[in-house]
């Protein structure tokens, strides 16, 4: 197989990896999952944990559900490339094209599936668990990239921790899949009473079809920022994006 065969077999592989994870991202029952939860009457930081829980429990789908089988897959490969000597030419591509989507298709579950329950987190505090994702999404390797955390009084409730976290992932992931920018700002400080989380970079600003009808990202800051009784303001042009999020101290 020629370089420019592999580079097309790898390219198409890719995209229908994304594909996979897009539709799966666009599930109605993750999305519901995500973003649909009832108001429960215990209070807000309920919610927060029952999302969480939720988070987990698809995350454990995802790989049981599709990376198992996908293993599978590898296996029977593995067993078709004894006899690939034997196969005629286009055959052999086949094989090899089938082994390079199965491994995109893997990558792309388990990318999925780390962000939707990435482990041990919570159980940081809430700097460590903000500066651990910088480091961790490799933001700092494709931009310029500046970390301000201010001195905290007492560490966050567990809901607002969440709430934080999840909104500068989304945020993350935002400057990573669209902005082109290279430079990239986390702020998070105390301000009147409120714990106020700022993200902006100098990217190309959000597409104007998600700025018209945002995605899932955007629609899951919103909601886990209401699910606290906070504020969120998003602006975004040709000089960049701008998140800011500011909410209650606690949220219990």
């Amino acid at each position: 197989m020629t370089d420019a065969r592999r580079t097309a077999v790898a390219e198409e592989g890719q995209a229908w990896a994304e594909m996979m994870a897009h539709l799966a991202l666009r599930n109605d029952k993750l999305q519901s999952a995500l973003l649909r939860f009832p108001k429960p009457r215990t209070g807000r930081g309920t919610l927060i944990a029952e999302l969480e829980r939720e988070r987990g429990r698809i995350a454990r789908d995802l790989h049981a559900g599709a990376g198992q089988p996908l293993a599978g897959i590898f296996l029977n490969l593995d067993l078709l490339d004894r006899w690939s000597e034997d196969m005629p030419g286009e055959a052999q591509a086949a094989l090899v094209r089938l082994r390079l989507l199965a491994d995109a298709a893997l990558g792309q579950i388990r990318a999925v599936s780390h962000r939707l329950h990435p482990p041990d987190w919570q159980h940081l505090s809430t700097e460590a668990a903000l500066r651990r994702l910088v480091e961790q999404t490799g933001v700092a390797s494709s931009c310029e990239t500046d970390v301000e955390i201010q001195p905290l009084p007492a560490d966050l409730s567990h809901a607002v921790k969440v709430t934080l976290y999840r909104c500068a992932q989304e945020g993350i992931a935002n400057v990573l899949r669209h902005s082109g920018a290279t430079r990239f700002e986390l702020r998070l400080s105390i301000r009147d009473g409120q714990v106020e989380l700022r993200l902006r970079d100098n990217g190309r600003g959000l597409p104007k079809d998600v700025q018209a009808k945002p995605g899932i990202g955007i629609r899951s800051i919103r909601e886990h920022v209401r699910a606290v009784d906070g504020r969120v303001s998003i602006t975004s042009g040709a000089e960049g994006t701008k998140i800011t999020v500011s909410v209650p101290f606690s949220a219990e």
